[in-house]
């Protein structure tokens, strides 16, 4: 059975940077189609990349500061999030999700790559998200579970 793996990032103490965890607690709340994932990422883009690796469809989710207001949904391809280069001297935390998928493309040929990202109004300490951007999490995890019944169905 082809497996989907779905990627929330975020860091649940900085109020709008956790809007991904938010749609994957959301997600996985929820009756998927069989195959589907939902996975926590928290801030580790490197440690979750061997949940990847047999996956036929990834879908990450993650805070965007694309320039819009907040709450403003960014749909885009990994090409679109801008190089993988890392300067000299980076140690294996301070890998950025451009990163992480350029060295799991290193070791596996990657599957289809959806990135939802989410314009935070802040990323402030706090547990909350604001609610331009909690609603967007409604809007994100509704859209991708459409998409994924849509291809269960398919």
């Amino acid at each position: 059975m082809a497996r989907t793996v779905v990627v929330g990032f975020g860091n649940l103490l900085m109020g709008d940077d956790a809007v991904g965890i938010h749609v994957v607690r959301e997600l996985a709340s929820r009756e998927l189609p069989p195959g589907v994932e939902t996975v926590d990422g928290g801030v580790a883009s490197l440690e979750i990349l061997g949940s990847l690796l047999d996956a036929a469809r990834i879908i990450i989710v993650d805070a965007l500061a694309g320039g819009g207001e907040p709450g403003s949904v960014y749909r885009l391809t990994p090409d679109a999030l801008g190089t993988a280069a890392s300067p000299p001297g980076y140690s294996l935390h301070d890998f950025t999700l451009p990163q992480a998928l350029a060295l799991l493309a290193r070791t596996a040929e990657l599957p289809p790559i959806d990135i939802f990202g989410v314009e935070p109004a802040g990323m402030d300490l706090g547990l909350e998200l604001s609610p331009p951007v909690a609603a967007a999490a409604r809007r994100v995890a509704d859209l991708i579970a459409a998409e994924l019944e849509e291809a269960d169905n398919a």
